[in-house]
């Protein structure tokens, strides 16, 4: 006997936070849920001045987490709050350490929300606006940044609320991976070698054989007992080889991979909406 076949979105790998909830029931009080997303916390990094305003910065806080936010960084207002004056050598190693951190939340995190009490951003705001930016990271403000240059990168809202609302609702365009500065990287590499000029057929051939080495590394993790010592970080030196044949590729087709990959990844949240 067939059995019967049933649709699944199961197949669509979408960014981490857009996991679509699939629901039985196709009421007419259960059609607005077919969009939405599984509640899981939406990871946020809040920037900008920590000395101007704490009060409202303790209040955005305070409604990120309300709105079932995780906070990456900073822990609390206290712990945000820049200090003044002269610093000791292990004072400015904690804060180094500090800020090292929050820039690696930055990366992990769904969006920034800029704190920038009448349009200030400062110094520091304003280098971690620029590294979200970089890393693909969207950042949303419910004031107006008074540096022109900044109101082009920051999307300004009424509040973080709304954010929350488009994430959930699938208004909020999937970001950009930030693979431009390795395309440029591989570019040049690609000329140092003398591989500028390959042909896409070649390349593909190229990397159709790295991806039966990566096949056969994979495979030897399970069977190695009997066969010799595996090398350290196989999987991994396999994995990069095609990565970077995927990247050679993009070159050769004159392709922005990042936009690529955003694009396809709108293309899969439509299709996993559709068959919910």
């Amino acid at each position: 006997m067939a059995k019967k076949m049933t649709r699944s979105a199961g197949r669509v790998l979408l960014f981490p936070g857009v996991q679509v909830e699939r629901h039985t029931s196709t009421s007419e009080d259960h059609r607005s849920e077919l969009h939405s997303t599984r509640r899981d916390p939406i990871e946020v990094v809040l920037c900008g001045t920590f000395r101007k305003d704490t009060e409202g910065l303790a209040r955005a806080l305070e409604q990120l987490r309300d709105l079932g936010c995780r906070i990456l960084s900073p822990g609390n207002v206290q712990s945000a709050s820049e200090t003044e004056g002269a610093f000791t050598d292990g004072e400015i190693e904690t804060s180094e350490r500090r800020e090292i951190e929050h820039l690696d939340a930055i990366r992990q995190a769904r969006f920034v929300w800029l704190h920038a009490p009448k349009g200030y951003v400062g110094p520091t705001g304003t280098f971690e606006v620029g590294f979200a930016c970089a890393s693909g990271v969207p950042i949303f403000s419910s004031e107006t940044p008074k540096d022109g240059v900044l109101q082009k990168l920051v999307r300004v809202v009424r509040s973080p609320r709304e954010v929350i609302a488009a994430i959930r609702n699938h208004q909020l365009e999937p970001p950009v991976p930030a693979l431009q500065t390795f395309q440029h990287y591989y570019r040049q590499a690609a000329l140092d070698h003398g591989n500028e000029n390959e042909s896409a057929q070649n390349c593909l051939s190229l990397m159709m054989e790295e991806i039966g080495e990566l096949a056969r590394a994979l495979w030897k993790r399970g069977n190695f007992v009997h066969r010799g010592t595996p090398i350290d970080n196989q999987e991994a030196i396999e994995l990069a080889d095609v990565f970077i044949y995927v990247v050679h590729m993009a070159n050769i087709l004159h392709l922005d991979l990042g936009k690529a990959v955003q694009y396809k990844e709108m293309l899969n949240i439509r299709k996993a909406l559709r068959l919910t």
